[in-house]
């Protein structure tokens, strides 16, 4: 098994822990990595991983409702609703984490750690997360190819080059 597997393995069982306990806190997410054995090698991203969600679990929550039709949060498994919330932060929020490699680790351990139809259930909602992500990036680039397109137009009319101040007398 791979480091970054084993560490999304580690921060499974302590965002499932937080959700458990009620309590979501990086104290929390110290206390579990203290408490049970978690490889040095593969820490580090563990933390990153589990803070992360914790620091964004309210947004998170709300991308997974959105993405979940017919399925609250509270209805959801908690093995389910971590795997989920931790798969959501890869997706939305770490650039260096491919889609396909974050839905596709999410699968894997959902088989291993959740129910029979869990796999089938993460990738659905995932699949979801990862289409309207998409999207919202698709109309960020299109906005920010827009603004710069505006930028260099207005520098052209004006005659400046966008360093320049205009001063009008």
């Amino acid at each position: 098994m791979g480091v970054r597997r084993q560490a999304r393995e580690a921060a499974l069982q302590a965002l499932f822990q937080c959700d458990f306990m009620g309590r979501w806190d990086v104290d929390a997410v110290t206390f579990c990595f203290e408490h049970f054995s978690v490889p040095d090698g593969c820490r580090e991203f563990a933390i990153r991983l589990s803070e992360g969600v914790i620091t964004r679990i309210a947004k998170i929550d709300s991308m997974l409702t959105c993405a979940s039709e017919n399925w609250s949060l509270s209805r959801m498994g908690r093995v389910d609703r971590a795997i989920l919330r931790l798969a959501t932060y890869e997706i939305s929020f770490l650039d260096d984490v491919p889609i396909n490699v974050s839905i596709n680790e999410a699968i894997e351990i959902a088989k291993r750690f959740g129910a029979e139809e869990s796999p089938t259930f993460v990738n659905g909602v995932l699949d979801k997360v990862a289409s309207t992500h998409r999207r919202a990036l698709e109309v960020e680039v299109i906005s920010t190819k827009e603004e710069a397109e505006e930028e260099a137009l207005d520098s052209v009319l004006l005659g400046t080059s966008g360093d320049e101040e205009l001063v009008l007398e």
